[in-house]
């Protein structure tokens, strides 16, 4: 299970110059904002920001932290909610959207260049919320909802491509509601990865047809 950090037990000060540089950041990457102009926008002293971060990029990490500190706890929150798997797959997917969505090409174009200061530490971020993800796809296998035969990576692989999908012209033509669209991709997903009911429905069926047999013969 990740720590989740208490980003509320922070200094004031210290905590509005990193929700500051997060709106800078997502707006206009970390490359083009400067020290100065997240002082000027939080109202606070240059020297109550060296107080508490080095330089730009080490506050453009604490903001990294704190996205992914809130999405930790969204996630945690969501594996106790007592609701369906298939809508536990859905609400993920949306999750997962929303933080795309909000973070802002130029925030995240920044921290995906290879000569980022934050390049290694974003990418080692990166590799542990995929770890959460084949975490809850085990989970939810050991529980009997994912076909046991399905292997994981396999199934991550997968999922992975339909999150793609979400926001895929043809689609969103198709369903331009992006909750419709969640929806139906976790139920294709949950279909396809669940419990085998194919499986069960043709066991029905063999076991239908083995009744009809044995009356038949009892007839005779």
């Amino acid at each position: 299970m990740a720590v989740i950090l208490n980003f509320d037990a922070l200094p004031k000060k210290q905590l509005q110059l990193i929700e500051t540089a997060q709106e800078l950041f997502f707006n206009y990457g970390v490359s083009r904002v400067t020290v100065e102009e997240i002082c000027k926008t939080a109202k606070i002293s240059k020297m109550t920001f060296y107080k508490y971060f080095a330089d730009k990029w080490a506050i453009a990490k604490a903001v990294l932290d704190y996205l992914i500190n809130a999405g930790l706890k969204t996630y945690y929150q969501l594996l106790e909610e007592p609701i369906p798997f298939d809508q536990k797959v859905e609400q993920i997917l949306m999750i997962s959207d929303s933080r795309v969505h909000a973070l802002g090409s130029a925030y995240i174009n920044d921290l995906m260049k290879p000569d980022s200061p934050l390049y290694e530490y974003f990418t080692e971020q990166q590799k542990k919320m995929r770890e959460l993800s084949v975490e809850f796809l085990q989970q939810a296998q050991e529980k009997g909802l994912i076909n046991t035969e399905i292997k994981i990576p396999v199934a991550l692989f997968l999922l992975d491509r339909l999150s793609e999908l979400l926001n895929e012209p043809g689609f969103i033509q198709i369903i331009p509601d992006i909750e419709e669209r969640a929806a139906e991709i976790a139920k294709f997903f949950f279909h396809g990865f669940a419990r085998t009911s194919l499986n069960k429905d043709a066991d029905q069926y063999n076991n239908l047809n083995i009744n009809k047999g044995e009356r038949a013969y009892e007839t005779t």
